[in-house]
């Protein structure tokens, strides 16, 4: 994955929500052919035992078994079908996402099935979902939401390792040009129409156009890189605030107000904190570093440090002073 892809999915990702429907157990009977759905909500899956042939808007054909998460989009056409053996049993969900999040699920390509490391643990977030759904309190509405981003991760996970989310996408191809431009001048006053000339676009179409992939409009997009790129500097502790500003051609009083937006401290004080965890990390690294290795000299005595303990044979004597 290229940076500028590793960019837009972190800032997509930020954006992402999701809200939680509904979550059981069922169960199909060999012979016995699922209801025909057209999914109005995204859906998971998670079998528990037996296979089922699913048929996605007609065409392809998957097999769902045990070790495997699988994931149906919003407006899916889906059948099912067990055909022999023992009864497929289940686990579903189905949750909302946002328009915004839908277009950019949609363009990330997830795959249809993620692989189950740790089976137990899926079983239980999916639990808990639905034992949300019987209390329905205000904190398991939110915990519920958490479950579904964790799933969700699922499907983020395997698309990560296959190499295969956005790069095979032809807007992006398009974009990747213009938001390195954007990296190479963030010193710069970047303007719409300069960004919009890289892509050769109409400054109100590349607006839209930028918004529907990153989620955010040129200018937004622009001043988080900029931020980004300070927070770096001053991560390292190399740097002032004056000089990390203006190293992204920002006025200090400008940044300040920029950084805290985005980040929710100003910037002096998270250098400062920085500067502080890593005096934390270096004096962990100090205690937990190997003892340096004792004189032989001092072994020879250490009979001494123990109760009741007598010379070794080999010891030299001790001379009184009295």
């Amino acid at each position: 994955m290229d940076r500028n892809e590793s960019v837009i999915i972190r800032h997509r990702l930020r954006q992402l929500h999701a809200t939680f429907s509904m979550a059981a157990a069922s169960e199909l009977q060999p012979g016995k052919q699922g209801e025909r759905l057209i999914h109005e909500q995204h859906c998971l899956i998670l079998p528990i035992t037996g296979r089922c042939e699913i048929v996605l808007d007609g065409k392809s054909e998957h097999v769902a078994e045990a070790g495997g998460l699988y994931y149906f989009h919003e407006g899916v056409q889906t059948s099912c079908f067990v055909t022999e053996g023992e009864p497929f049993r289940f686990y579903w969900m189905a949750f909302h996402l946002d328009a915004g999040s839908t277009e950019f699920i949609r363009l990330m390509k997830l795959p249809l099935r993620a692989r189950v490391d740790d089976p137990e643990r899926v079983r239980t977030l999916f639990r808990q979902l639905i034992d949300s759904r019987i209390r329905r309190t205000l904190s398991d509405e939110l915990k519920a939401r958490a479950v579904v981003m964790e799933l969700v991760a699922f499907f983020l996970e395997e698309g990560l390792r296959s190499g295969k989310l956005l790069s095979e996408h032809p807007e992006l191809q398009l974009l990747s040009g213009v938001l390195s431009y954007i990296d190479d001048h963030l010193m710069d006053a970047l303007t719409v129409e300069e960004l919009a000339k890289l892509a050769y676009l109409h400054p109100n179409y590349f607006i839209t156009y930028f918004r529907s992939l990153t989620g955010l409009t040129p200018i937004q997009y622009v001043n988080q890189r900029k931020i980004e790129y300070a927070r770096e500097l001053l991560d390292s502790g190399e740097l002032p605030v004056q000089e990390a500003a203006r190293a992204i051609g920002l006025n200090n009083p400008y940044f300040s107000r920029l950084f805290k937006q985005q980040i929710g401290l100003s910037p002096r004080r998270y250098r400062q904190l920085m500067a502080e965890r890593r005096e934390h990390m270096a004096l962990q690294e100090k205690l937990h570093s190997p003892l340096p290795e004792v004189s032989p000299w001092l072994e020879e005595f250490a009979w001494l440090d123990e109760p009741e303990a007598k010379p070794a044979a080999n010891a030299r004597p001790i001379v009184s002073l009295a």
